[in-house]
């Protein structure tokens, strides 16, 4: 059996993926043969693998249109997990939208596309702060928490849209700076474990310690997040099997779901990570061979 990660040749992107070493393992104990394949190597017969799991290709921001290309042109392998029409939909935030439709409690979130649209809804939360970001993101980037009478909102707003991107505007929810967020992976469906991220955002449009690290401990998850994850993860599978990406009775192989609470202490689901998460298996021992068994299921369907 073989199976594809893909990843990218973009070495500084990928230097501090945590979960790789324990996968290596994992994977060769279930003696499955692993490749890791860069998304950007033309010479990769993605069709020659088993199952292909888009696991870290984490420059795809940079390289945005080439790395959409690579993913069109992918449409219709039934190996790639999770498959390329639901990261389509997934590379691009306003998918919170499509899951608040169903029901799930998120951040409210403003999605704008001018400097009048992005004025009037950061004056329509009530909150202090706002946090503005891309619709199209990872890692932090042009991202930024920002009282909302500081001028450099603004600016960061105006540079995402000169990009030709979707602005995200946010309330910022005050209490993740003292109990940070919790991410819950599912594998097949079934909850593997989670963990706390402390916050990343600084006031001012800087980053906690003045550099973006992610800070992770275990966690055991309270009942409340647990149901807002549930409902987060069975709206996504719904999606995915309306639109038959997936049959009506299987799951996605993986899922990432990171919550915070608001300022009244409600849950709500911040994002939806349904490629290229990091798992963060070193806080569960037993992750990386409940992702392999998840595999082996596909492998054997």
């Amino acid at each position: 059996m073989r199976v594809a990660f893909v990843t990218t040749s973009d070495l500084d992107a990928i230097h501090d993926d945590v979960d790789l070493p324990l996968q290596i393992v994992a994977f060769a104990n279930a003696g499955i043969d692993l490749v890791q394949a860069a998304w950007e190597d033309e010479s990769v017969a993605w069709d020659s693998f088993d199952l292909v799991v888009v696991r870290s290709p984490w420059n795809y921001v940079k390289r945005l249109n080439a790395f959409r290309k690579w993913l069109g042109d992918r449409r219709g392998l039934t190996t790639f997990h999770n498959p390329v029409e639901l990261i389509e939909w997934n590379i691009d935030k306003r998918y919170l939208a499509d899951l608040a439709h169903q029901g799930v409690p998120i951040v409210p979130t403003a999605f704008v596309d001018s400097i009048e649209e992005f004025h009037s809804a950061a004056q329509s939360f009530g909150s202090a702060e706002i946090v503005v970001k891309p619709s199209v993101s990872a890692g932090s980037r042009l991202t930024g928490r920002y009282l909302k009478t500081d001028r450099a909102a603004e600016v960061l707003a105006s540079e995402i849209l000169a990009k030709g991107l979707t602005t995200m505007v946010q309330p910022f929810a005050a209490r993740i700076d003292a109990e940070g967020e919790i991410g819950t992976v599912l594998f097949d469906g079934m909850i593997s474990h989670s963990f706390n991220k402390a916050a990343l955002l600084a006031e001012g449009g800087q980053l906690v310690g003045g550099e973006y690290q992610e800070q992770i401990t275990s966690v055991q998850t309270p009942d409340d997040v647990l149901v807002v994850v549930d409902a987060a993860a069975s709206a996504a599978t719904e999606v995915a099997r309306g639109a038959g990406w997936i049959s009506k009775d299987q799951q996605l192989l993986y899922g990432r779901y990171d919550v915070v609470r608001l300022d009244d202490g409600s849950p709500a689901l911040l994002e939806a990570e349904l490629f290229e998460p990091c798992f963060f298996l070193p806080i569960d021992v037993d992750a990386a061979d409940r992702f392999v068994g998840a595999v082996l299921r596909r492998l054997s369907a």
